[in-house]
């Protein structure tokens, strides 16, 4: 029997990584059924809020500004929770925790967390978008681990 890491190190801080397909959530395709450009406009809205949110997390970062970095954790969170990117809405919820608790200079280690699940849900999002440009939405949800 091999001994288990450590829980302490920095792999017990991330959650796991999503690796798997990007599906709407359950709610949206049953808002969009009739309107297939509705996820597209959506998944584009969220891209760029989330893009502008991360630029400004690392303004205010190297700015010490603590206030502003929370605030930006948690617009993306709530836009993460709603198109179904839950790992980046937990990574930004521990970022906004953190925040109050943790010396800044650890802090950046969860924006570039938060940049990471950021860069692999848009990856999904545009393979997803790709993949059903013919309308078909039957794609099942989020599969973790596939």
């Amino acid at each position: 029997m091999s001994p288990s890491p450590p829980s302490n190190g920095p792999a017990a801080e991330r959650p796991q990584t999503c690796r798997a397909k990007w599906a709407p959530p359950a709610w949206l395709l049953e808002v969009a059924r009739d309107d297939d450009s509705l996820i597209a406009e959506l998944i584009d809205i969220f891209k760029t809020s989330t893009e502008t949110s991360l630029q400004q997390m690392r303004t205010a970062l190297a700015a010490v500004e603590v206030p502003k970095l929370r605030t930006e954790a948690h617009k993306i969170k709530g836009s993460a929770k709603q198109v179904g990117a839950d790992a980046l809405a937990e990574v930004c919820l521990a970022l906004q925790l953190a925040s109050s608790l943790t010396e800044v200079s650890r802090l950046g280690e969860l924006v570039d967390r938060c940049q990471e699940l950021f860069d692999e849900t848009e990856s999904a999002m545009t393979s997803y978008s790709n993949d059903n440009k013919a309308g078909d939405h039957a794609a099942p949800l989020l599969r973790w681990g596939e």
